[in-house]
């Protein structure tokens, strides 16, 4: 019977342990809960969350401000963007063109000095192939109808 009065005193003392913890515990408890009153009750902290409350809605509408500056600022971009290219796409274009009519209108001289160089080179070549098919009469009649020998003079 020792050992079972033994375990009734051990069982004992640890229920009185669980007790005096549990004590512990409930004035920890009713200190924190004073504490958390007396921090609820305290205008400075209350102030302290006021003001910082009123800074977090500032920091909001900034935010919320600088949002819908970068949209606008982003639909303003690209149609800027746009712009630009369409005016350098112009420009260039018209530079094209610009060149274009004055290199026709440099060389229109010079092709007709051409036309005109191609048709006596034309004459030339014809009287020369048919000069070349002549019989010695023919070619004596030409010599005469030329006058080769007072050009010459």
């Amino acid at each position: 019977m020792a050992s079972a009065l033994d375990v009734f005193r051990a069982q004992r003392e640890a229920a009185e342990e669980v007790q005096k913890r549990l004590r512990e515990a409930t004035d920890v408890l009713h200190a924190l809960r004073q504490d958390l009153s007396d921090l609820t009750n305290d205008r400075t902290f209350r102030q302290l969350l006021n003001d910082e409350r009123a800074w977090l809605a500032q920091a909001q509408r900034l935010i919320g401000q600088v949002e819908r500056f970068r949209e606008d600022e982003l639909h303003r971009f690209w149609p800027a963007v746009w712009k630009r290219w369409a005016i350098v796409v112009v420009l260039v274009l018209a530079t094209g063109l610009a060149a274009g009519a004055g290199y026709v209108w440099a060389v229109r001289p010079y092709e007709a000095e051409l036309a005109s160089l191609r048709a006596g080179v034309e004459l030339g070549d014809a009287v020369a192939r048919r000069v070349l098919e002549m019989t010695p009469a023919e070619r004596r009649q030409f010599e005469v109808l030329m006058k080769w020998r007072e050009a010459l003079r």
